[in-house]
């Protein structure tokens, strides 16, 4: 099988250049585990207090009450009025805050004009915003009784505000369904094994198809006791083994790094949408073997057509950031239906046909790219041997 060895041979001269893209889905996928190490922990939400100082110039059950509601979000420190015990207090972080009500204050807020209180913070500091905002639903409620009703006294407004502000809304975090991928790392690592498998099966077939379309090497080929048939075949042979060889690396490192997930039912098809993916940049190598010219030039091409499609396609950046338009172009390239089946296979969780019949649809779309490469590769190809 002399045309299977030299394609193998023509295969192993350009492995060093290949196995760089191996190692950068490595590394990627290295650092992409080690960010989401805590994985699966379920984090949740609770209010922290923040240390802030109240300094009332006058006692009243307002005051009093506005104490009481800023007790509830922040931890009350009790501190002396003076100029340096403040600025020592915020520098060294004992209080964030220091509110200073001013004498007057509760007459203010009963009439329609109220009094803005002072406050000193530490510049740019985001823990005293939770303090302003129940300042100023304090003070909002208060004008809004008072408004409905100008005949409440102190001790009655400040006891319904503070009725009021304790009122609460119970939120109920939605877990994420188990038996979901959504996500998960299995996804990713699958999406990124798209730009590293693309660049190598562009570079790795278009490369062996730039040497065999030689002019000088067609003619020797076609003086040899080889039948065409055979030449084809195993020309296809080889390039099947170097497309199924650079699969299975790349899967048993999906698989590696996400081994928790491996006997899911979502794994499985994320290994048949990629084998079908692969097919269809084995259609897309075949056609850039037979336009290009050199071995730059197909090195050059196999980066521009790579970087690009994946980069609007949602492997760089995923397609809920990317706008309709970028999203239109990107349906042209085998990439985004790669992209966009891996996305509803994270989300299955029942696999009957009605289920997966989306997802089928897309491998159909794929097998169309690739079959569509394959007929344009092998038009050009027949016109340039008739041209020869």
């Amino acid at each position: 099988m002399p045309v299977f060895k030299v394609s193998m041979k023509i295969i192993q001269k350009n492995l060093p250049l290949m196995l760089i893209y191996i190692v950068i889905f490595v590394m990627v996928s290295m650092i992409v585990k080690s960010m989401n190490s805590n994985e699966g922990s379920v984090s949740t939400f609770s209010d922290t207090k923040v240390p802030i100082a109240i300094i009332a110039e006058e006692n009243t059950p307002i005051t009093n009450g506005l104490a009481t509601a800023l007790s509830d979000v922040s931890t009350l420190v009790s501190l002396k009025d003076d100029q340096e015990a403040i600025q020592d207090a915020l520098y060294f972080r004992a209080v964030y805050m220091v509110i200073r009500i001013p004498e007057g204050f509760s007459a203010s807020l009963m009439s329609s004009s109220p009094i803005a209180l002072e406050s000193t913070t530490i510049p740019g500091s985001t823990e005293s915003v939770q303090v302003n905002m129940q300042i100023n639903q304090f003070m909002k409620l208060s004008q809004l009784y008072l408004t409905g009703s100008s005949s409440l006294n102190e001790e009655t407004l400040t006891s319904r505000v503070l009725k009021q502000l304790k009122n609460t809304t119970k939120v109920t975090m939605v877990a994420p369904d188990p038996k979901a991928l959504e996500g998960g790392l299995m996804p990713f690592f699958f999406n990124y094994l798209a730009y590293s498998y693309m660049f190598i099966m562009i570079l790795g077939v278009s490369t062996v198809m730039m040497v065999f379309n030689r002019k000088e090497i067609k003619w020797r080929n076609a003086c040899s006791p080889i039948t065409g048939l055979s030449k084809s075949l195993q020309f296809l042979l080889a390039n099947a083994v170097f497309a199924f060889g650079t699969w299975v690396i790349l899967i048993l490192l999906c698989l590696v790094f996400d081994a928790k997930n491996i006997f899911k039912v979502n794994t499985l098809y994320f290994m048949l949408n990629s084998i079908v993916f692969a097919l269809s940049v084995l259609g897309l190598g075949y056609l850039i073997g037979n336009l290009v010219k050199g071995r730059e030039a197909v090195s050059a091409v196999a980066n521009i057509i790579t970087l690009s499609s994946c980069f609007i396609s949602g492997i760089f950046v995923p397609q809920a950031f990317l706008g309709e338009s970028v999203l239109r172009v990107a349906s042209f390239f085998p990439t985004y239906w790669y992209v966009k089946a891996n996305l509803q296979i994270a989300n299955l969780t029942q696999f009957d046909f009605s289920s997966i019949s989306g997802i089928l649809g897309i491998l159909l779309i794929e097998l169309g790219f690739g079959a569509a490469f394959l007929a344009v590769s092998l038009a050009v190809g027949k016109r340039a041997s008739q041209r020869a």
